[in-house]
């Protein structure tokens, strides 16, 4: 496909399958195609296609890449009142976490902030980085101040290094037990550590369950943890896991993702109940492809479950990076009697949820098929997120000293299991 069929294909789907599409218009379509020409540089071409994206305001849940062109920049940066700060960097870059960037091309913050709004008119600033990671991308220069000011051209081409583990487990101290989640993508991973963690997790007072940074997977591979939230006289089973309610939008095309995607997570599936809810989820996608917006059908808990005395406390931490499936998990644990959210509201992606996905060949765009009906209540997160119980503003200090984590901590010990909570 030329660059323009690509683009017309991409306005077509946002104003037919995607889940968006009876709510937000987006920008102009003939202005995007304007700037679309079959000779523009791979990078230019990118940054068009999300500019255009952008200006649905559906973050985190509406993307495109070209599958084999890199567009890592190496680092990672949070807005802080009028400067951006590095809170990671590659280690083979001349960069650190910690130095601040007070101009893009020669323009401060503010002013870029002000040349390409649609990335930047909403939302609050702390809550904005992988947007400006994105303008970065599109950048020549950037100004870094750290014990020296120096331009920094900007590579698009970074090697990844390791990063941090998916999952943490480990005592805090005799009292606390920690876990930390950076995605729900494996099921059987989430299975051995519940496994693994449940004798040292039920024999201590507190759990605390970080999830700041996880990016989300499927809600179906959460569930074996959920055990651990729930009071000792909780039993579920077969029971709704979500009391809001969503449409799904049935198109053809949203179909036909949809099933892949679904035969894609059985094939890896080992669990009994996973597989049988995905053989579920092919069979309704089947049914109703073509059909529009139909009300779905509420997912249940999967396994008999129930709760348990111990842990009396749980504290589960949350940022912007926190979004979908652990979206989905804090909003379940928000519910529960046991457990206190601390940190910041998570990035607030799941009005517009249930992802699939349309292969160009070289490109991939991901939009979402599901609409919350919350929304209609006025009661929807996109743009504010799930809000915490103890709500901590960001600051540069986060960078260098885990001040969430010392709050819970403190929490924890000077609260009793029921204080600042709501009964279920």
């Amino acid at each position: 496909m030329t660059k323009a069929e690509i683009a017309k294909t991409i306005i077509d789907i946002c104003q037919k399958d995607a889940s968006f599409c009876k709510d937000l218009k987006g920008g102009d379509p003939k202005f995007f195609l304007s700037q679309i020409t079959e000779d523009m540089s791979e990078k230019d071409f990118l940054f068009a296609v999300d500019r255009y994206l952008a200006t649905f305001q559906v973050w985190g849940h509406l993307y495109f890449y070209k599958k084999q062109l890199s567009s890592y920049i190496g680092f990672h940066v949070r807005r802080y009142e009028n400067s951006l700060f590095i809170t990671h960097a590659e280690e083979n870059l001349p960069l650190s976490k910690g130095d601040e960037i007070v101009a893009v091309d020669g323009q401060s913050i503010e002013k870029t902030a002000e040349k390409f709004p649609e990335f930047f008119k909403s939302d609050l600033p702390d809550r904005q980085g992988e947007r400006w990671e994105t303008v970065i991308a599109s950048a020549d220069v950037i100004t870094v101040r750290s014990e020296k000011t120096i331009d920094y051209s900007v590579r698009t081409d970074v090697e990844r290094g390791i990063g941090e583990p998916s999952c943490v487990c480990k005592f805090l101290n005799q009292d606390c037990y920690y876990i930390k989640l950076t995605n729900f993508f494996d099921e059987g991973d989430i299975s051995s550590i519940a496994n693994y963690a449940s004798k040292d997790i039920t024999c201590t007072k507190n759990l605390i369950i970080d999830l700041r940074n996880n990016c989300g997977g499927s809600d179906t591979v959460f569930l074996p943890l959920l055990k651990f939230l729930l009071a000792e006289d909780d039993i579920k089973c077969g029971k709704p896991i979500f009391t809001g309610e969503d449409d799904i939008l049935y198109t053809e095309r949203n179909a036909d993702g949809r099933i892949k995607l679904y035969k894609e997570y059985l094939e890896s599936s080992t669990s009994d109940e996973v597989r049988g809810y995905l053989i579920e989820r092919i069979e309704e996608q089947t049914k109703n492809k073509g059909k529009g917006f139909l009300p779905a059908k509420p997912d249940e808990f999967l396994f008999p479950t129930s709760g348990r005395r111990s842990p009396e406390k749980v504290v589960v931490l949350t940022d912007y990076n926190c979004a979908s499936s652990a979206e989905s998990f804090v909003e379940i644990a928000s519910r529960l009697q046991k457990v206190t959210v601390i940190g910041r509201p998570t990035m607030g992606v799941n009005d517009y949820a249930n992802l699939t996905y349309f292969d160009f060949g070289e490109y991939v765009l991901h939009y979402p098929t599901s609409r919350s009906k919350a929304i209609d209540r006025g009661e929807g997160t996109r743009g504010k997120g799930l809000q915490p119980d103890i709500f901590i503003p960001w600051t540069p200090k986060h960078i260098f000293e885990d001040i969430d984590l010392s709050i819970a901590l403190n929490w924890l010990t000077a609260s009793t299991p029921k204080e600042g909570k709501k009964s279920q």
